[in-house]
Parts: structure tokens; C-alpha cells; sequence
């Protein structure tokens, strides 16, 4: 059989949302994956510094960090790129002015605005601290290394204003009615798999990818064959090749087992 690279996302995908735990059955099936002789990677707009414990001690064999500005094989860091300093300033600058909760995500560590005002970046932080992710604090003039970023608003925001300035050098993904994931324009999820593949000489025909959310679709269109969870956005449905189902109800074992991966 050939050696197949899978890539999964990690938030609806491998990890339950409420209850923060990978489900039994996943971790098996990626196990017997590997034992076949795959290749499984971890593929998410999350930074490489705010990776669960319980994503990190299943043995992937590498990671696709920040949609795609971050990879790493095998515990070596094979690719990363920055945003500039001067965008960087912009970016904490509007977010200032137009009145939008930014959290800057980067290869060592988070940073919050000082002061947040929207309750989901506060409960995001909070559960951060508690997981001992790397957590900082910017204000409006400092400038903080990061490689993308998550933006959140409400009736006060000025969001046109804040994509108007930012639209030539980034590319934004409406995750939820007042939640934008906002990466530099000319990197996804699908850009990292193509590295990956690159990288290993092996066809990028060969890639699965799964997942549950809008920033999975680049990696969902891009590879030959492609997984929904049964509890994604329905936006994910006719796009993939095979819907499979819930990810309590072993979503990830039944999408193996359907491509005889295990």
C-alpha cells in the first residue's frame, strides 16, 4: 500500500470542543494508521505554542501550524515566516483604533490585548493560562513577533475600516458572525500540505485531509480526497469526498476505515 499523508485539524476534529479530550477511539485509529505506514499531521490555524497536551502526546509525525506559516517534521521546524514588523504595528494599531479584540498568535507564545471586551476572547485566555500556553499582554504602541491572527467585534467595531487597511496583505476567514481569522495573504492549510509532500517526496495525490471548519476548506479542496466531520459547518459538505460522522460518534475511525487507511 502506498504511504499516504493525512492531515487533520485539531478544534471539531481530533479534540472535543466541551469536553477539551480526544476521544479513545481517534487516538487508536491514528495509531493503527501509522502502523500501516502513514504519515499523520497535525494541520491548524492554531500557533505551534498552543498545542494541547493531549494533542502532543499522540505521536504525530509532524505539524502544520498557523495555517501554514509554521511546519515542523518530525520535532524539526522546517519551515516558519513572520509577519513584518512594520504590518505587525499596523495590525496591533487598527485593531486599537476600529475597536477590534485581535489575539496575535505566534511561534513562541500568544499575546491578548490588554484590556479585552469581547467574553470569548476572555474565556480563550483564560483556558490558555490554565493549559500554561505561553500567554502575554500587548498595548496599542508595542510591537509583538507573530505569525497571524484572530479578530473579534461587536456593534461597536469599525470591522470595514479594519479590513480596508489590512485587505492587501492578508487574507481573511469569516469563522463566525463576529470572528475573523485573518493569515498573510499567499499561505492556508493547503500550502502547508504541499510543503509537506515537497518536502517527503511523496505525491501530494497521496494526501487526506479532515476537517470541521471554514479555514479547513484549503485543505479540503485541495487534496484529492477529503474529510467532513459529521459535526462541521454545513458549508463543509459539498466540498469534501466522504462525510463522516460525529466526532464522538468515532468520526475519525470510520473515515480511515472508509479509505483503508486501518
Amino acid at each position: 500500500m502506498e504511504t499516504k499523508l493525512i492531515f487533520f485539524d485539531i478544534d471539531g476534529t481530533l479534540l472535543d470542543e466541551e469536553t477539551f479530550c480526544v476521544p479513545t477511539s481517534t487516538q487508536q485509529a491514528i495509531a493503527k494508521a501509522q502502523a500501516n505506514g502513514h504519515l499523520c499531521f497535525i494541520n491548524t490555524g492554531r500557533p505551534i505554542s498552543t498545542i494541547d497536551k493531549v494533542i502532543t502526546d499522540i505521536p504525530f509525525d509532524g505539524y502544520i501550524c498557523g495555517c501554514g506559516t509554521y511546519i515542523e517534521y518530525q520535532g524539526k521546524p522546517i519551515f516558519h515566516v513572520e509577519i513584518p514588523a512594520e504590518k505587525q504595528k499596523l495590525v496591533i494599531e487598527k485593531s486599537y483604533e476600529c475597536h477590534i479584540d485581535t489575539v496575535l498568535e505566534g511561534r513562541n507564545g500568544v499575546y491578548f490585548p490588554h484590556k479585552t471586551f469581547h467574553p470569548f476572547v476572555g474565556g480563550v485566555e483564560q483556558r490558555y493560562i490554565e493549559q500554561k500556553f505561553p500567554v502575554f499582554k500587548y498595548n496599542q504602541h508595542d510591537i509583538v513577533p507573530f505569525d497571524k491572527y484572530a479578530s473579534w467585534y461587536d456593534e461597536h467595531s469599525d470591522v470595514d475600516t479594519f479590513k480596508e487597511a489590512l485587505q492587501n496583505d492578508f487574507d481573511f476567514i469569516q469563522r463566525d458572525i463576529d470572528f475573523l481569522e485573518i493569515i498573510p495573504l499567499g499561505y492556508s492549510k493547503a500550502t502547508g500540505i504541499q510543503m509537506i509532500a515537497d518536502y517527503l517526496n511523496i505525491p501530494v495525490e497521496n494526501a487526506i485531509s479532515i476537517g470541521d471548519s471554514t479555514n479547513d476548506l484549503p485543505m479540503l479542496e485541495f487534496t484529492k480526497e477529503s474529510v467532513a466531520m459529521g459535526n462541521s459547518n454545513p458549508l463543509l459538505f459539498d466540498v469534501v469526498t466522504f462525510i463522516t460522522t460525529d466526532i464522538r460518534d468515532n468520526g475519525i475511525e470510520n473515515a480511515l476505515k472508509h479509505f483503508q487507511i486501518i
